[in-house]
């Protein structure tokens, strides 16, 4: 019996170019931004089995929802003069006026984390912090 196209391409594995790119077609344009690299997702993602474009979209769309109404939060005081200062007051201000917040791998992240709790939260070999943005 052939399979599908649609099942062979939920097969596909899942590239830096290909995570972007599905990132594009579920979450707004708005949130592609910044120079973090796609390639140090996918080690993340393997290690909660999730390798092929079919696991990938079933994980961030089950969360869509939920990581749109996180990424529209507005900021604590604290956290907007922190960013303010890190990222400058251009980029913080058209942040909070189009209501976004996290690019796209802190999304990919932010998933993880709702699915599979503390222990897929990203730690910097050098910092105690996690890493989300």
């Amino acid at each position: 019996m052939p399979i599908s196209a649609r099942k062979l391409r939920a097969l596909e594995s899942l590239t830096p170019a290909l995570l972007q790119s599905l990132m594009r077609k579920i979450f707004p344009k708005k949130n592609d931004y910044g120079e973090a690299s796609f390639e140090e997702l996918l080690p993340e993602l393997a290690q909660f089995n999730i390798k092929t474009r079919g696991q990938f979209v079933a994980l961030m769309t089950h969360y869509r929802k939920r990581l749109l109404r996180l990424d529209t939060e507005p900021l604590d005081a604290w956290h907007e003069r922190y960013y303010r200062s890190e990222l400058g007051d251009q980029f913080v201000s058209d942040a909070l006026r189009r209501q976004y917040w996290f690019a796209y791998p802190a999304l990919i992240r932010i998933a993880l984390e709702l699915k599979f709790g503390e222990k897929a939260v990203a730690y910097d070999h050098f910092e105690a912090l996690p890493r989300t943005i």
